[in-house]
């Protein structure tokens, strides 16, 4: 099998606690061959991790003839140029989302495919690969529970100072709108994409519980579909005492109902005139199955599923829901 040489350009939690994992699972697909960070202890530690050579600048990893690709794991501010600079160079580029930190940087970057079509683009957003998601929409297109006319997402938690992503200067000191409510509801944001098609924003209201995790920890949207489906997804990050994250889809004839707990997704299907089913999946193959898309792409040729298309539209729909709330 052909192995993908990759490149890891910022070795940060994303790297170590999620992304890592996945390569793991996939050495007969990747093998890592150098990685990039600007603070050398953390460089050099990831790259002992992967027993690769490290460098401070991610240019002269873009000079390197034995990196096929790179994972782009940096401040959310940086996507843009970083991305921009590998395609220069070459280089197929995997992106950690929110796509860019600007509109008009997502739509440029949502063009690259054209501009460099030899080249793979995508965007790491593991929510559209998790199991779960995709099981509800089959669910979904198999018309099982008849027409979908509404759906509401409950995603509280409470960031608290023992959660590492609390501790992310780039994160609580953002350069890009909305803090965690971009950073963290992009993905839930994907999701509903995935499993409805655009999203009208009609509503919005946002809040800081929180001050210490950024200038917005909270956000009530409604939005509606052009097959009018009405929604509404709740995302708060300062949710003291109550931690729920379900997804309830709402049909004619029965419902889906989305919990999720951990790496535990559990899928329900049921209604008056059905027999309760129940589905079990590990919402960490999610990572997995975008790396495995993203070599497919490269060596097959084909068009992955999390496009920088997509990204920038995921970025938009958070965007209009912020401005909805006169929050951007």
């Amino acid at each position: 099998m052909q192995k993908v040489r990759l490149g890891i350009i910022g070795t940060g939690i994303a790297a170590k606690k999620l992304h890592l994992p996945a390569l793991r699972k996939l050495e007969d697909c990747f093998e890592v061959t150098c990685v990039c960070n600007h603070t050398e202890p953390k460089a050099k530690e990831f790259a002992s991790m992967v027993d690769a050579p490290y460098v401070l600048d991610y240019n002269e990893l873009l000079k390197r003839d034995d990196v096929d690709a790179v994972d782009i794991m940096l401040p959310v501010e940086l996507n843009y140029q970083a991305a921009t600079d590998s395609l220069r160079a070459g280089k197929h580029v995997m992106v950690e989302k929110p796509i860019a930190a600007t509109l008009e940087q997502a739509r440029q970057m949502a063009d690259y495919d054209k501009k460099y079509p030899s080249l793979v683009t995508m965007v790491a957003e593991n929510f559209r690969y998790a199991p779960g998601i995709l099981k509800a929409k089959d669910i979904i297109s198999s018309g099982s529970i008849g027409d979908v006319y509404s759906v509401h997402w409950d995603d509280f938690g409470l960031m608290t100072a023992d959660v590492a992503y609390a501790h992310t200067r780039w994160r609580i000191e953002h350069k890009y709108p909305g803090g965690f409510i971009m950073d963290g509801g992009v993905h839930n944001i994907s999701a509903l994409r995935t499993l409805l098609g655009e999203l009208d924003i009609k509503s919005a209201k946002t809040l800081s519980i929180n001050p210490d995790i950024g200038e917005i920890d909270s956000i009530t949207m409604t939005f509606e579909t052009p097959d009018g489906v009405f929604g509404c997804f709740n995302d708060y990050f300062s949710s003291n005492g109550f931690n729920e994250n379900r997804l309830v889809i709402l049909g004619t004839k029965g419902s889906v109902i989305l919990s999720r707990h951990k790496t535990n997704e559990l899928v329900v299907v049921t209604g008056t005139n059905i027999a309760e089913q129940k589905y079990e999946f590990d919402y960490s193959d999610s990572y997995t199955d975008e790396f495995r898309d993203f070599y497919h792409a490269i060596t097959q040729g084909r068009q992955v599923i999390s496009t920088f298309q997509e990204g920038a539209k995921d970025f938009e729909t958070i965007l209009n829901a912020l401005k909805a709330a006169g929050a951007a």
